[in-house]
C-alpha cells in the first residue's frame, strides 16, 4: 500500500494564495443561470417524506436520469461526484495483485488510488504529438494478466477523444478477454449529447454534473455499468455510508427535469464556441507553446519551448501574475500545463495575455 496518500495535484489547488486573480487551473464551467432563474424554490425539497430511497440515493434523480440518458435505472449509480463513483466501482471490482493498465499522460488519481487499493499499475503511451489513442499502443500493452483498462475521454489533460476504431477494439478485449473496461467520462458532455455507455453498455462509464454544468458543489456523479456491477458498487457504498445526502440529488432532479436546462446547455455552449476561438487564436500567435488542438471542448495541453525557464515560469505566473495553470508534473510530463479556458471571455482573454508575458519574462 502507498504510504503517500497525497493527491499532490488536489494539495495544491486546494492551497492557492488567496491574491491568486486568474485561475486556469479550474475546469468547471460556470454555472450560467441567473438567481432569478433558478427553478429551486423554498418548497422543492420535502425532507423525510421519500422512505426506501437509502438503496439508489434518489429514485426522482433515478427515474430522471434514465429517462435523459437513455439508461435503464439498473445500470445507474448514483455517488457523491465522479471521484467517489471512480473509487467506489475500483474498491468493489480490483483485488490486490490485479494488473491494471492505465493511459499516459494520466489525471493523477486515475492511477494512485488503484494503486492504492492494491492493483498493479502498467502504463501505455498516447501518442505523444496529439496525444491520441491508438489500437496498437493498447494491444502492445495488454497482457493475460490485465484484469482492468483505466481511461478519460475526453482524455484530461489534453482534450483527445477516443476513436471509433479504439472503442471497438475495447469491446472486443472486453467480450473475448473478460478485461473490464472503464471510462472516467466527466468531460464528455463539452462535445457529445449521449454517454458513452449507451452504445458500450459492456462498459463501465462515470461522469458528474461539476465539469459541463458548473456544479461541482453538488457533488452528482454517477457511473453507468452493467447490473451486477451497480449492485456491488451499492453494496460496497454501504462501507462509507448508509446513504448519501437526499437533498443535492433532488435539486439535481429539478434542474435536470427543468426547461430551463435547455438554456443553460445553450449558454454554456456558446461560452465553449467564444473561449475556444480565444484560446485556438492564441496558440496560433505565440513563439513559446505549441500544442495540440482538441476538435471540442476546453482542455490544452501545451507543451513550453526550450527558451523559457519551466520553473521560472510557473514561479512568475504565480507570484508576479497572480495566476495559476495545471502544471505537467502532475501529468508526469513536467514541460506541459494544462489550461481550462471556462471562464467568462474577458477573463480568458486577461489570462492569456499574462500567460504570455510570464513566459517572455522567463526567457533563457
Amino acid at each position: 500500500m502507498p504510504r503517500n496518500l497525497k493527491i499532490e495535484h488536489l494539495f495544491t489547488i486546494k492551497n492557492y494564495s488567496r491574491d491568486i486573480e486568474i485561475n486556469f487551473s479550474y475546469s468547471n464551467m460556470e454555472f450560467l443561470l441567473t438567481e432569478d432563474e433558478l427553478p429551486f424554490q423554498r418548497e422543492s425539497i420535502k425532507l423525510n417524506a421519500f422512505p426506501g430511497d437509502a438503496l439508489v440515493g434518489s429514485r426522482h434523480l433515478l427515474e430522471t436520469m434514465s429517462r435523459k440518458a437513455m439508461v435503464p435505472q439498473e445500470n445507474i449509480f448514483l455517488s457523491l461526484g465522479t471521484s467517489m463513483a471512480n473509487f467506489i466501482i475500483w474498491a468493489a471490482l480490483l483485488r490486490r495483485g490485479d494488473e491494471v493498465l492505465i493511459e499516459f499522460p494520466a489525471y493523477e488519481p486515475m492511477f494512485k488510488v488503484p494503486a492504492y487499493l492494491g492493483a498493479r499499475i502498467r502504463f501505455f503511451k498516447r501518442d505523444p504529438l496529439d496525444f491520441s489513442l491508438t489500437v496498437a499502443a493498447i494491444a502492445e500493452s495488454v497482457s493475460e494478466k490485465t484484469k482492468m483498462i483505466i481511461l478519460t475521454d475526453s482524455h484530461n489533460p489534453s482534450g483527445n477523444q477516443i476513436s471509433g476504431e479504439v472503442l471497438q477494439y475495447l469491446k472486443t478485449l472486453n467480450q473475448e478477454r473478460n478485461i473490464t473496461i472503464f471510462i472516467d467520462e466527466v468531460y464528455g458532455k463539452f462535445y457529445r449529447d449521449k454517454s458513452l455507455f449507451v452504445d458500450y453498455p459492456e462498459f463501465i462509464v462515470t461522469a458528474s454534473l461539476s465539469k459541463f454544468y458548473g456544479l461541482g458543489s453538488m457533488r452528482i456523479g454517477w457511473a453507468f455499468a452493467p447490473a451486477n456491477i451497480i449492485e456491488k458498487a451499492r453494496n460496497f457504498s454501504d462501507y462509507l455510508t448508509p446513504e448519501i445526502p437526499f437533498t443535492p440529488l433532488y435539486l439535481a432532479h429539478i434542474l435536470l427535469e427543468h426547461p430551463l436546462l435547455a438554456e443553460l446547455e445553450r449558454r454554456l455552449r456558446q461560452r465553449i464556441k467564444t473561449n475556444r476561438e480565444l484560446i485556438s487564436a492564441y496558440f496560433d500567435r505565440t513563439d513559446f507553446l505549441s500544442c495540440y488542438i482538441p476538435r471540442n471542448g476546453l482542455l490544452f495541453f501545451p507543451e513550453v519551448k526550450s527558451a523559457v525557464d519551466i520553473k521560472k515560469f510557473y514561479a512568475l505566473l504565480y507570484k508576479k501574475y497572480h495566476m495559476v495553470v495545471t502544471e505537467g508534473r502532475y501529468f508526469q510530463m513536467p514541460r506541459h500545463f494544462r489550461i481550462s479556458a471556462v471562464g467568462d471571455p474577458e477573463t480568458v482573454t486577461k489570462g492569456l495575455l499574462r500567460l504570455e508575458e510570464a513566459l517572455k519574462d522567463a526567457r533563457v
